[in-house]
């Protein structure tokens, strides 16, 4: 079964997903820090809304926009 070309494509499929989510990640992480460090620390339905944002890319562009923005809520409904 491991030969199998099936079961390749699945081992590397969760690969991709497991690389894409680990980039979501580290740029939430990214956006909690710097985001923290110019807003304060997200209270908890902030935390929730930066969590359930699950794509590396729409995470990238908020910490792009955190220097326009003024206030979690604000790059949050930006970002929405």
């Amino acid at each position: 079964m491991r030969d199998s070309a099936t079961y390749q494509a699945m081992l590397d499929q969760g690969r991709a997903e497991g690389v894409d989510e680990g980039r979501a990640t580290e740029a939430r992480e990214l956006l909690m820090e710097i985001g923290s460090e110019r807003f304060g620390p997200p209270d908890a339905r902030t935390q929730a809304g930066l969590m359930a944002i699950v794509d590396h890319a729409r995470l990238h562009a908020s910490v792009r926009r955190l220097s326009r923005a003024s206030s979690w809520t604000e790059l949050l409904d930006e970002d929405a």
